[in-house]
């Protein structure tokens, strides 16, 4: 088949069919009241919860290394972030969660970052082998290079200031459209972050960087709470309103932010530094 034709048979097929399918199944989960306003771990079922995100890695990472094996691989990521953006819908709003639970939920949430973190790097590996031009040498060799290279430390440091910048400016409430958008927008500027910081970085292994930089904020985000406003005044806090910025991100709208924010933001830079360097051609 045509692989124009692919190209949009495919993202569709994940916004319409595979989507809604594992989001219905995130969207079954509730807690001991029967409300439907909780997270994968914050569920009467966590086995439930934690089957659920396997399912959703599954179908995200091999639906999405086949999508970008069959035209690019930029059309498999967007496949596989949109698979994960349907899931990270279909949990409750943070404000909601934190209203009934207050900072109880904070220990949960950071377990359940780390659950979503090692699911969202197994799904980055898959898409990036699905690409098929490198090995698995290869692929080792840009892992080893994106986290452990002179730079490293420097430019996730960036990465994860950008990216809570992104929610800072617009998770705003607890509303689950924004808090997807601020995983979504973190990446962006996560991704611009690493880049600046990790100039000497080929653009594969800087967008390795920035995806390990957002594993980390699923992890940072939960526990920043701690802090901003304390664990003990978060239930006060989100009645009055005052709750904003990384807290409300939950880690599947930070996975989201890895598979649709960071290719964003990657773009965005290489688009910009490609007219810089045609602007000092033409002078």
């Amino acid at each position: 088949m045509n692989k124009v034709l692919l190209r949009w048979i495919l993202p569709t097929s994940a916004a319409l069919v595979f989507g809604p399918l594992v989001g219905a199944v995130v969207a079954s989960l509730h807690d001991d009241a029967g409300s439907t306003e909780t997270t994968l771990l914050l569920s009467s079922a966590p086995v439930m919860g934690v089957l659920a995100l396997i399912l959703v890695a599954a179908v995200a990472g091999i639906g999405g290394a086949i999508t970008g094996r069959l035209t690019l691989p930029g059309t498999g990521r967007t496949f596989a972030g949109l698979v994960v953006a349907w899931a990270a819908m279909r949990t409750g709003a943070s404000w909601d969660i934190f209203m009934s639970h207050g900072g109880t939920v904070i220990v949960p949430l950071a377990i359940e970052g780390v659950l979503v973190a090692a699911a969202a790097g197994v799904v980055v590996v898959l898409l990036v082998a699905g690409e098929g031009t490198r090995n698995a040498r290869t692929i080792r060799e840009d892992l080893a290079a994106a986290l452990t290279g002179k730079s490293a430390l420097i430019g996730l440091l960036v990465g994860v200031i950008g990216g809570g910048i992104g929610a800072y400016l617009v998770a705003v409430d607890g509303g689950r459209g924004q808090g997807m958008m601020g995983g979504v927008i973190g990446g962006v500027l996560c991704a611009v972050g690493v880049q600046l910081a990790s100039a000497d970085l080929p653009p594969e292994r800087a967008r390795l960087r920035a995806s390990a930089a957002m594993l980390l904020l699923m992890v940072l985000s939960p526990l920043s709470l701690l802090v901003m406003p304390g664990a003990g005044a978060v239930s006060d806090a989100a009645r009055a309103g005052t709750l904003f910025g990384p807290g409300l991100v939950q880690p599947l709208d930070w996975f989201a932010g890895i598979l649709l924010g960071v290719p964003t933001g990657m773009a965005w830079v290489g688009s910009v530094s490609e007219r810089a360097q045609q602007r000092v051609a033409g002078a």
